[in-house]
């Protein structure tokens, strides 16, 4: 083959392989989500955290608190604020048997012998993975063993709402909410009242459906929401509430016209219990969607007083 012959069979693989890469980098992309949330880091004086917002994109929902670790790890954007994890801890592992509810493990080195310093780090930990929405609660650990607070009482597993820190503004509060499950054979609504703690951390729409899919406390009652439905994200503008669900709340809440319409007005009766709101949009993953079984769910729902018995 001639000089130019070989030069040509060259450039040809040269332009395939960068295709193939192309194609790869386009792949990965179509399957990359971005998450974006509070992670917090040590503020200007080490004296206590401070909250800064990061994006982290990720594949799969496994990933994502390996992520958000690696990103404190990092270190925070804001200068003047120091990280929390010191150099040299390894991540052991992450037990996600329950992916609400899980434990982090670090290597000896996470423990530095000062106690409020250790207590503040896994407080930023806390904090910043039930930013994730499928989090609930967190236990660290070090090397499979318990953190002991200075009274001598292992940390355990903690929420979010369980840290309250000096720099937050957030207060708490008891509210009355109102909410809508069913009974067995039954195609109506019946309201149920709950007490529970809130802080302006979170808006009381949040809590309302999170609520909705725990389900009911009172017997007799039955949840109208499959208890693996996700609440990805709720807003309310004018008298509007946008209600972002992940994808598989189509799934799991539907099957036949009744448990749709239950579903859909559980949601709906209950948010339009607050006078701030009187209408409610649906979105799936961010976006409108015309069907949810039988029912069309692209347009703004209202209040349905004809749902509710007794």
């Amino acid at each position: 083959m001639s000089k130019r012959g070989i030069i040509s069979v060259i450039s040809i693989i040269a332009v395939a392989l960068v295709v193939i890469v192309a194609l790869i980098f386009i792949k990965n992309g179509r399957n990359t989500h971005k998450f974006t949330g509070e992670l917090y880091f040590f503020n200007e004086m080490g004296t206590s955290l401070a909250a800064e917002i990061h994006e982290i994109s990720y594949r799969n929902d496994e990933d994502l608190p390996r992520l958000v670790i690696a990103e404190l790890i990092k270190g925070p954007e804001v200068s003047g604020r120091s990280r929390t994890i010191e150099n040299g801890v390894e991540l052991l592992g992450i037990d996600m048997t329950d992916k609400s509810n899980i434990t982090v493990n670090f290597s000896e080195e996470y423990l530095t012998g000062n106690t409020t310093k250790d207590i503040l780090t896994t407080y930023s930990i806390v904090k910043s993975l039930c930013s994730i929405y499928y989090v609930n609660s967190i236990k660290v650990v070090v090397a499979g063993r318990d953190i002991i607070k200075p009274d001598g009482e292992p940390i355990g597993y903690l929420t979010a709402g369980d840290i309250n820190l000096a720099t937050d503004i957030n207060t708490t509060e008891t509210r009355e909410i109102k909410l809508y499950f069913t009974r067995e054979n039954y195609n109506l609504l019946v309201p149920e009242m709950r007490s529970i703690k809130v802080t302006d951390q979170q808006p009381i729409e949040q809590y309302i459906i999170n609520e909705l899919i725990k389900g009911p406390s009172e017997k007799g009652k039955k949840a109208t929401l499959s208890k693996d439905t996700v609440l990805l994200s709720v807003d309310t503008e004018d008298d509007i509430c946008f209600v972002n669900l992940k994808s598989n709340f189509l799934d799991r809440n539907s099957g036949n016209q009744e448990k749709e319409i239950l579903a859909v007005y559980s949601i709906v009766d209950s948010l339009t219990e607050l006078e701030t709101i009187s209408r409610v949009q649906f979105l799936i993953d961010g976006k409108k969607v015309d069907m949810f079984g039988t029912i069309n769910i692209n347009s703004m729902f209202g209040r349905n007083a004809d749902m509710i018995g007794e």
